[in-house]
């Protein structure tokens, strides 16, 4: 009679390189899952296979695809052994190169239970939603949370508005903007979600203000300017004479929000602040003194005093505009390393982040 022998899987080791930090891979895990539960601020944005933020080169070792990288990455890239940790299981030890990996510790994501406590409609297309959570989350300023509801299929990923607290939130502020068919956002702009029991996983993402010294350009797009809220909040309370520069990308006056905090945040700064809404779509017979066009046009007229070899860019909102943003900075000289992003995706993009 044969004799088997049934091996229980095993813990993997990953080792990233240049960084030289190494953490385990339990059986059913993504690298990045791993990753951040040890508290390694591993690049990432959506964590379902579609950005591209957290490809990086398998060095040694094999992987099981949890879903095709073909879907993502281009033939040179595969060829040249480049993954997605997102959807990537390690079958073996693994060593992986990341050049620029950074060694900030973060606050490793837990499941929470949340109840929908308030809303309130800062434009005709986006809302405040206040979420009272069963315990204190600890996050960094920046970052987002993925919501989940019973009766909706999937999690819709949503930064902070706010700024975190020492203690932690019990309650976490989120700029929703409506999805045209998005089914999250659909009822809850029919108000079909109000006092509504959700499920919170966070926090995630590597959108963070980096240490330095040099001048702060920021750029939020339509509900993009949750992150770059909670950011500007958050760093106004400490002492760094950084001068900033803040542009906000929208269609008319009428989708511009948040102003009073913005003012506020301009009056505690420690150093110079400067506020730029640039809109697109405004009527040319209104009252509008203001720039209009594209924000990343308006970028080339209006940062200049702001442009150094230390010059930090912190970018949010769609695609399309981190994309153009990102060509003009790269253009006036700013350094690829120095540019943050955090891209708002939606169902359409194959992840629901937004709708």
């Amino acid at each position: 009679m044969a004799l088997f022998s049934f091996l229980k899987p095993s813990n993997k080791k990953v080792t990233i390189e240049p960084a030289g930090v190494s953490f385990e891979v339990k059986p059913g895990q993504s690298i990045l899952e791993a990753g951040l539960s040890a508290g390694y601020a591993m690049p990432h944005s959506c964590t379902v296979g579609t950005c591209g933020t957290c490809k990086c080169k398998l060095s040694d070792g094999r992987v099981r695809e949890l879903t095709n990288f073909a879907y993502v990455l281009e033939a040179e890239e595969l060829q040249s052994d480049i993954i997605l940790t997102c959807q990537a299981a390690a079958k073996s030890d693994v060593t992986l190169n990341i050049p620029g990996f950074e060694l900030k510790h973060l606050t490793p994501p837990e499941d929470f239970k949340g109840k929908i406590i308030a809303t309130e409609d800062l434009t005709h297309d986006t809302k405040k939603v206040t979420i009272a959570l069963d315990r204190p989350m600890h996050f960094d300023a920046g970052q987002y949370v993925q919501v989940h509801h019973n009766d909706i299929y999937g999690a819709r990923s949503y930064s902070f508005a706010m700024p975190p607290a020492e203690e932690g939130c019990r309650e976490i502020e989120l700029f929703i903007r409506q999805v045209p068919g998005g089914e999250f956002t659909g009822k809850l702009f029919a108000n079909e979600l109000e006092q509504a029991e959700v499920g919170i996983h966070g926090p995630a993402g590597n959108f963070w203000l980096r240490d330095g010294r040099g001048p702060i350009i920021c750029v939020g797009g339509g509900s993009g300017l949750a992150p770059i809220v909670s950011l500007l909040e958050h760093a106004a309370k400490s002492d760094h004479g950084r001068p900033c520069v803040m542009f906000f990308g929208a269609r008319t006056q009428d989708d511009l929000y948040c102003l009073e905090r913005i003012n506020q945040i301009a009056e505690k700064w420690d150093g110079a602040f400067q506020f730029v809404p640039v809109l697109s779509h405004e009527p040319e017979d209104s009252d509008w003194k203001g720039l209009r066009g594209f924000v990343n046009t308006a970028i080339e007229g209006a940062a200049g005093q702001y442009l150094s070899s230390e010059t930090q860019v912190y970018l949010c909102g769609p695609p399309p505009m981190i994309d153009a943003v990102t060509e003009t900075v790269l253009a006036l000289g700013i350094e690829e390393g120095n540019i943050h992003a955090d891209k708002f995706l939606d169902a359409s993009h194959g992840i629901s982040r937004q709708d």
